[in-house]
């Protein structure tokens, strides 16, 4: 499941808009950064998405996709214009289409077709009118679902909620975060006419006037079951609670929350639940987990993006990526299914598996160096404005990657701690599924 949480300027420091996300999904559902280059097609092109073929735009924007790495759309996004997207996974009384187009494929086709926020949400929804929402998004276990979204740039952002072809959209005020549950209930600036026809054909509420999205719609067996609620409700206390206006830092803090009464000196992921930095711990009550991370900062002069292109961010760090005219670092290789000593999400996961088994050790050695590494990256570029060349990204990628290769051996010599049997045997199966040595 996943996380997406944005802060317009009357909430930050220095008036900008923050948005952050958390992509969870299957424990070795391998996630890789990707920059496209902007393109210009001719007349009657074609692009080929997870699972139908639509007509091509006459011209996509450059864009910087988490993209799950069996599918064409992604979970998060931006494009040079500076829009950035996210989607969640919402559960419906109503039925998925066993195909159409994936939220993942919407978030990419609003990137590439769009200048503004604005105009993205536009194109999220007439694609969601012509073409449906559809098709398994899981990776190894079939998943289907509907999607909610949201959506900025520097000046604005936009949650839109979807059910098949229908849709409600709102506009935010100051910050706003979506989990796996309905958000929207009367609060929506517009919706489809179809949502609440149906919803009143369906016996789900008597009139317009007693039409509340989230109680309307909600499959109420999935939503429990996957824990949206309660995650919805810790990201807005993070984001409301702050004693003053909130920047980078605090994003990067809010996707490696563990909970309210989590002491990290104790925490450990075989004992979690419903987290916003979430840990795969068995196949029956928890088996996604966050498998990569993004947070941008949107202002007028320069936008800013960082990842941590890796799953864990509690133990991963965010280095920047796609500023004006870079591409991927130098250095960087993409991963699939199994485990690849070059893939650098694979390098990261195969350290992360090993401080499974003494996680409070591994996070209290691990955080500080990140924590350290991002402090002065950010600083850094603030000086700069913002600004980054190829030579600099790929400097950056290189601290992360001697940080990262300097893991084993401080986790060597860390004594284990007790874990319970199914989930040591739940990630034995996966080390092993996986050939991880």
């Amino acid at each position: 499941m996943c996380d997406t949480i944005v802060t317009l300027g009357s909430a930050t420091e220095g008036g900008i808009t923050l948005f952050g996300k958390n992509s969870d999904r299957e424990p070795d559902e391998t996630q890789n950064i990707k920059i496209i280059p902007a393109e210009k097609y001719s007349a009657g092109a074609e692009v080929k998405c997870t699972y139908i073929t639509i007509p091509q735009a006459d011209q996509t924007a450059r864009v910087f996709l988490c993209q799950p790495f069996w599918m064409f759309g992604a979970e998060m996004g931006a494009n040079e214009y500076g829009v950035a997207i996210g989607n969640e996974a919402i559960f419906t009384k109503e039925k998925p289409a066993q195909t159409g187009l994936t939220g993942m494929d919407l978030v990419r086709l609003g990137l590439e077709r769009s200048r503004s926020a604005r105009e993205a949400l536009d194109t999220i929804i007439k694609l969601l009118e012509e073409y449906g929402q559809g098709g398994s998004c899981g990776y190894r276990y079939k998943l289907y679902y509907m999607n909610s979204f949201i959506i900025a740039d520097k000046k604005e952002a936009f949650v839109l909620e979807t059910v098949k072809r229908w849709w409600a959209w709102k506009r935010v005020k100051d910050t706003w975060s979506i989990s796996n549950v309905i958000s929207l209930r009367r609060d929506y600036d517009e919706c489809s006419a179809g949502l609440i026809k149906n919803a009143v054909e369906k016996g789900y509420c008597k009139s317009d006037n007693d039409f509340d999205f989230r109680e309307c719609y909600s499959d109420k067996f999935m939503t429990w079951a996957a824990k949206g609620r309660e995650r919805e409700k810790r990201s807005r206390e993070l984001l409301s609670r702050q004693d003053k206006k909130l920047n980078l830092q605090d994003f990067t803090g809010i996707l490696r929350d563990h909970g309210e009464n989590c002491d990290n000196q104790k925490w450990s992921p075989d004992k979690s639940g419903a987290t916003l930095c979430l840990h795969s711990k068995d196949p029956l009550t928890n088996r996604t987990q966050s498998v990569c991370s993004m947070v941008a900062e949107l202002n007028p002069e320069n936008n800013f993006y960082l990842t941590t292109g890796a799953s864990n961010p509690c133990l991963s760090p965010f280095f920047p990526i796609f500023t004006k005219d870079t591409g991927v670092p130098e250095g960087y290789r993409e991963g699939g299914e199994l485990y690849n000593p070059e893939s650098f999400w694979w390098q990261c996961e195969k350290y992360h598996r090993l401080a499974l088994w003494c996680f409070p050790d591994a996070l209290s050695q691990i955080s500080p160096l990140y924590r350290d590494f991002e402090g002065k990256i950010i600083d850094r570029l603030k000086k700069n404005n913002f600004t980054a060349n190829q030579k600099e990204i790929d400097g950056y990628f290189k601290e992360v990657r001697e940080m990262i290769s300097g893991w084993g051996g401080r986790l060597e010599g860390v004594i284990p701690e007790k874990t319970n049997w199914l989930y040591r045997y739940y990630w034995q199966r996966y080390n092993k599924l996986n050939r991880i040595t």
